[in-house]
């Protein structure tokens, strides 16, 4: 016997089948270690907001916090392992647990110049092999790094600055430099400076040419040295498998944002610095600018340092690589 469904059962059941399933909207966890009030995070909570408001059901991030939520130094490791999704703050942190971190430092254009060279999948690929992080993107393009003192320093009769024997704020990053030059570095996380100028614990710091006056610093600061001596290092990185697991379409569109918020951060922290300068010159900063004798002191203990502790920490063949594709990154 035959049996023939009539249309309306067969619309019927059409109807009860299992449609497909649209991609879900995916939800990124993130971690900072920056203060949220320094200046360095605007660029972070600006990319945050952006991916927010425009990627309703596609995708979203959820800011965990800080350093309350995560210590400072279980960051990246936490990342690595899945716990939390996300890291913004500086790579310099980092540069032990991940030395491929560390050609950053050296380069000096916008970031679009460093990608364009390869330095950031060259970052990427080694990151993953050793971590399984993503990088994702330099936020740290557009300022740069330089001494702010407590005392005024002395500056030698060939017009070099002696600074043998003060204690400065500096993070891991800084160590060859910092031995080059004969300073005591302390390791302070940015949260604690306030406190640590306030006590007597350093008689300086090593830090960026923003974000100063907005940890109130300069209630303590009174000088700042010239020339500065490197670029930031902030860093957008992430868990490759969580970034892998998105979607094509969400994998996309994170990445249109980051290109997007990656030179928006240049462009911020470029407007940043002059309005730092206002802030410090009202506050009474003053600005120690050395001599060619001086410069050339201090741009020597951070470049003629720089490649051989990378060396040291990343081997010889690999270093040079780097060093090739930061150096065509800045002669672009």
């Amino acid at each position: 016997m035959t049996h023939r469904l009539s249309r309306a059962a067969l619309i019927a059941l059409a109807a009860m089948a299992p449609l497909p399933l649209a991609a879900q909207e995916a939800t990124i966890t993130a971690i900072h270690s920056i203060p949220p009030t320094n200046d360095l995070m605007r660029s972070f909570f600006a990319f945050v907001e952006d991916v927010n408001a425009n990627g309703e059901g596609v995708l979203q991030i959820e800011v965990r916090g800080g350093v309350e939520v995560i210590p400072r130094d279980e960051q990246m490791n936490a990342v690595s392992r899945g716990i939390v999704d996300m890291y913004f703050g500086p790579g310099g942190y980092y540069q032990r647990q991940l030395p491929e971190l560390i050609p950053l430092d050296a380069a000096s254009v916008p970031a679009d110049k460093m990608r364009a060279a390869g330095l950031h999948e060259a970052i990427d690929e080694a990151l993953r092999e050793r971590a399984g992080v993503a990088f994702l993107a330099a936020m740290g393009t557009g300022y740069a790094f330089q001494f702010y003192l407590t005392e005024e320093p002395t500056i030698n009769e060939d017009g070099t600055i002696d600074m043998s024997g003060m204690r400065i704020r500096g993070g891991t990053s800084y160590d060859a430099m910092y031995k080059a030059l004969d300073i005591d570095r302390v390791d302070v996380p940015a949260g604690d400076i306030y406190t640590a100028l306030e006590r007597g614990v350093v008689e300086g710091i090593g830090f960026t040419t923003i974000g100063v006056s907005s940890g109130g610093w300069q209630d303590f600061l009174n000088y700042r040295v010239f020339p500065t001596w490197r670029q930031g290092n902030t860093i957008l990185a992430a868990n490759a498998e969580a970034i892998d697991a998105l979607t094509e379409e969400q994998r996309a569109y994170l990445m249109e944002m980051v290109l997007k918020h990656e030179m928006l951060a240049y462009d911020l922290t470029q407007g940043l610095e002059k309005r730092e300068d206002e802030i410090l010159g009202e506050a009474g900063v003053e600005d120690i600018v050395l001599n060619e004798a001086g410069s050339a002191q201090i741009t020597a203990a951070f470049q003629d340092t720089f490649w051989v502790a990378a060396a040291e920490a990343l081997g010889e063949e690999v270093a040079a690589r780097f060093r090739a594709i930061v150096d065509a990154a800045n002669a672009s």
